[in-house]
């Protein structure tokens, strides 16, 4: 990590000043006022000694004052998460040199850089992970089977968590894209029901990927059939709604954006630069199912819809400018801004080496859950001491996010507060944030990654250790109808980053007891979740491992 210098808080500095001038001021008064009524010097002399003693102590409380109030803003800054939609490393903004991301790639010099930053393959598992500290086999949010889209509402999201433990000065609100409802757990409700004072946007799946006619939902009741696009209508309501109670306490949004989800398309003129576009293009979503049933020869990339991915980022990136320079002008308390992807980027446009085959969005190769995070602070006349400017290469995953929420704003710790009934898979990153080195349990060995039921694509569970070497494991169960595919495979993600190379055909060429490691990883993780929501059964990979570690015994 890389900190910063100190910054003079002028806003402090400034309080004191005119908050001494103030005892001064009143000192004088009294003191004037005294000698009219009486003449004798030694009185006068004691009564000035008196008076600038009171107008000492007087300065002193109102530093304490200051400082404290000021202490009281940096642990209750306004929090803002911003979410884009399938976007992987490819494009995004302190990672691609070619990002069309302007705003955001100049906040990078400024902001916590996660280098190696995961999360699951899906939105709906991402966004489950990133709202609870669990992963999906645990809850079923993208179940493995059934790819359920709701959240039940018996699991404790980030606004219940924090309020009843320690955050309830928090207003909380949703905006945009929220893809966690359905009709068995409220509905458009589903927000509000899970602890959001306030929700705007899309709650369930329907109209979720529509861009220029979608229906709007706010706090459960339908407003309308909304035209504006979609991401200044998000825009919007977060700028409105903090004009009217940014001043009124501490404020947590959750903005969920759909750029640069497909459909693929034009973006309105003053929100990109191409002006070689057609002004009314919009793709037609089409669901690209392989008929041979072979994950790995799927090839969905197509060039011609780079210009509109592009111009989609760069709209993305024109209203989050838009939001973080009002906010920030508006707000006495600083803000802290975390801009995430919820999963890897899209086949359409993923620029990978399609000849090893699929690496993008819905696998679990690098493509599909390595994703950017990014944290920084801004204000009007303060930024949060908490966010010191570097970059991380340390593992941390979006299931990492309310654990961390929960240590930023002082509430009580996730783990401490969480019991055998419920497992916490997420670990704080704060020390991260602010440049303190990881302390016993705080540096993460291993990370978990797994992928949900889709068509016709087979669900695999994967990890990752800190050294870049990554284990997948599919469905023995469903892979029977892949002949393509491996049923395990090792990648040296730091040497192979495009992951061409299969290690675990190749066993002598690394150490099998890092291969072993993986694996007792994910069979202990899955086993920590007695009714989970896998089929996971060590009987479909023993045989395999077994001539994997023999292999090389002799």
């Amino acid at each position: 990590m890389v900190g910063t210098a100190k910054r003079t808080n002028w806003k402090i500095v400034i309080g004191q000043i005119a908050c001494s001038m103030e005892f001064c001021v009143m000192s004088l008064r009294a003191n004037l006022a005294w000698q009219k009524q009486h003449k004798n010097k030694m009185i006068n002399t004691f009564w000035n000694t008196l008076l600038c003693t009171w107008a000492l102590f007087g300065l002193a409380a109102c530093q304490d004052a200051i400082a404290a109030k000021e202490q009281d803003t940096d642990q209750s800054p306004h929090i803002v998460i911003l979410i884009a939609d399938d976007l992987g490393l490819a494009r995004a903004p302190c990672f691609a040199a070619d990002s069309p991301m302007e705003f955001l790639t100049v906040q990078c010099d400024k902001a916590v850089v996660f280098e190696r930053a995961y999360t699951h393959p899906y939105c709906t598992a991402s966004r489950a992970a990133m709202m609870t500290a669990r992963h999906t086999f645990r809850h079923g949010a993208g179940d493995v089977r059934s790819f359920a889209r709701k959240l039940p509402l018996s699991e404790v999201t980030i606004p219940e968590y924090l309020k009843a433990n320690g955050a309830s000065q928090y207003r909380f609100s949703a905006i945009g894209k929220w893809h966690l409802a359905d009709d068995e757990n409220g509905s458009d409700q589903n927000p509000n029901l899970q602890g959001f004072d306030h929700f705007a946007g899309t709650p369930r799946q329907h109209h979720t990927y529509k861009y220029y006619d979608y229906d709007w939902v706010e706090d459960g009741k339908l407003m309308g059939r909304e035209t504006t696009y979609k991401t200044t209508k998000i825009a919007n309501s977060i700028i409105s709604d903090f004009e009217q109670f940014g001043d009124k306490g501490p404020q947590f949004y959750w903005v969920g954006f759909v750029n640069p989800h497909m459909p693929f398309h034009t973006p309105p003129a003053a929100l990109h630069s191409n002006r070689d576009l057609p002004v009314d293009f919009m793709a037609k979503m089409v669901r690209h199912n392989d008929t041979q049933g072979n994950e790995f020869k799927i090839n969905r990339r197509d060039p011609k819809l780079d210009p509109y991915f592009v111009a989609m980022l760069e709209a993305l990136d024109t209203e989050i400018a838009r939001i973080v320079t009002t906010l920030s002008a508006q707000s006495d308390r600083p803000i802290v801004f975390m801009f995430l992807g919820d999963n890897g980027t899209s086949a359409e446009v993923y620029p990978g080496d399609r000849s090893i085959g699929y690496r993008a969005k819905a696998f679990l190769y690098d493509g599909g859950t390595r994703i950017p995070l990014m944290v920084w602070s801004t204000g009007k006349t303060n930024r949060s001491a908490l966010i010191q400017p570097g970059r991380v290469n340390d593992l941390v995953h979006l299931v990492d996010l309310l654990p961390t929420l929960a240590d930023l704003v002082g509430a009580k710790p996730v783990e401490a507060a969480s019991g055998a009934a419920r497992q916490i898979d997420g670990q704080s990153f704060i020390s991260k944030l602010s440049g303190t080195p990881d302390v016993g349990s705080q540096a993460r060995e291993f990370l978990y990654v797994e992928r949900g039921n889709a068509a016709k694509i087979p669900f695999a569970y994967g990890a990752v250790n800190q050294n870049g070497l990554k284990l997948i494991l599919r469905d023995k169960q469903r892979y029977v109808h892949w002949p393509w595919n491996a049923l395990i495979e090792v990648y040296d993600t730091k040497n192979d980053p495009q992951e061409a190379h299969n290690l675990f055909k190749q066993p002598c060429s690394l150490d099998t007891d890092d291969v072993r490691a993986l694996y007792d990883f994910i069979r202990a993780k899955l086993a920590s979740e007695p009714d989970n929501h896998t089929s996971f059964t060590e009987d479909d990979y023993g045989a395999e491992f077994a001539d994997f570690y023999r292999t090389c015994e002799h």
